[in-house]
């Protein structure tokens, strides 16, 4: 495994080399796993799949940090991608800022992000979004560059301000984060792709890294990674997909049990038993059984 440090160099790297990083959103350490197998090159852990997946609760600020925390770690520690971490607010001011920042590092998280919504906070595609004043977010910004305690972990900010104020606001908002330290950033929630290429356009000059978030059934429209990177951005999360695909072909696959008692409509869509196990690591225990002369009876 790759350490923590190995695994944000990569990260800035991946964004150092001009072509834009498709980090989809996961709530757990098995699609973290089945992502890497199937060649994604970056992961982001977002508190709505989170949510969903360990409360089974709408994203609406239920999460504490001590949990998400424990949710990263198993994240991190599942596969070598680089993880961006969703840090929500931060849990409260600046100081409870610099909490979050050390315990997401060290859960072994690339990047981490931070956003401008009054706590208890919600979906960046929900409406009835609040936002704090810039300034204040700006020192939370600041302290949680300040906490690194790996200085290639990176802090990325997020403002929610466009469903409040506007596009005007977020990219006013979005250039004080950078002024503050923030290396990377995004507006969640836009509305247009004319916002969307309005945002690239007047950050363009700022020397940070920009991240567009697409959801399916939000209030962004959806843009291929191709055309985003054309626009300026660096970054694209599709933050719910996964959650999404998961729920509809579990319901899908409890219906047919409910109602036929089998499993035979759903095999065309399940992976089969020897590659799971190979997909989530069966065969490196097998080695090392051998190696170190591990006996078992079955």
């Amino acid at each position: 495994m790759k350490t923590a440090t190995e695994k944000r160099i990569a990260f800035r790297n991946m964004l150092k080399s001009g072509e834009i990083i498709v980090a989809p959103g996961i709530g757990d350490a098995l699609s973290a796993k089945i992502a890497a197998y199937a060649g994604i090159k970056a992961l982001t852990m977002g508190g709505y799949s989170v949510s969903a997946s360990r409360l089974g609760q709408p994203d609406v600020g239920f999460l504490s940090c001590t949990e998400m925390a424990e949710q990263l770690t198993g994240i991190c520690n599942a596969t070598d991608l680089p993880v961006v971490a969703d840090g929500d607010t931060g849990y409260g001011n600046a100081l409870n800022v610099i909490r979050t920042e050390q315990m997401f590092e060290q859960a072994g998280a690339a990047c981490i992000f931070f956003e401008d919504q009054a706590w208890p906070k919600r979906c960046g595609h929900m409406d009835g979004k609040q936002v704090i004043s810039a300034e204040e977010h700006a020192q939370k910004i600041r302290a949680a560059v300040d906490a690194r305690l790996d200085k290639e972990t990176m802090i990325m900010s997020r403002t929610d301000s466009r469903a409040v104020y506007g596009i005007d606001d977020a990219i006013e908002r979005t250039k004080r984060y950078i002024d503050a330290g923030a290396e990377i950033c995004f507006a969640d929630g836009i509305g247009t792709r004319e916002e969307l290429e309005k945002f690239a356009k007047e950050l363009s000059g700022s020397g940070a890294y920009l991240v567009a978030n697409m959801i399916e059934g939000g209030k962004t429209p959806l843009i291929p990674a191709k055309e985003l990177e054309q626009m300026g951005f660096s970054l694209v999360f599709w933050a719910c997909s996964a959650v999404y695909t998961i729920s509809k072909a579990l319901y899908d696959l409890f219906g047919n049990l409910a109602q036929d008692g089998t499993t035979e409509k759903s095999l065309d869509r399940m992976i089969e038993f020897s590659q799971f196990n190979s997909m989530i690591g069966l065969d490196t225990y097998k080695e090392y059984e051998r190696k170190y002369k591990v006996d078992r009876d079955d």
